[in-house]
């Protein structure tokens, strides 16, 4: 108990940062699932001919 006290600051800056990380793979997975390549054209209509992906 006494080392998260000591370490609170780092402890608290790591979760925030695991917590984007987390946010931003799921919005990745979330993407790719509708049809999304990753970048930015999600609403594509080039029906997978994407000039991103080769």
């Amino acid at each position: 108990m006494n080392w998260i006290i000591n370490n609170l600051a780092s402890v608290v800056v790591g979760m925030i940062l695991l917590a984007a990380v987390i946010i931003a793979v799921c919005k990745l997975i979330k993407d790719r699932k509708h049809g999304g390549c990753g970048n930015g054209c999600s609403g594509c209509s080039l029906a997978g001919k994407c000039p991103h992906h080769k």
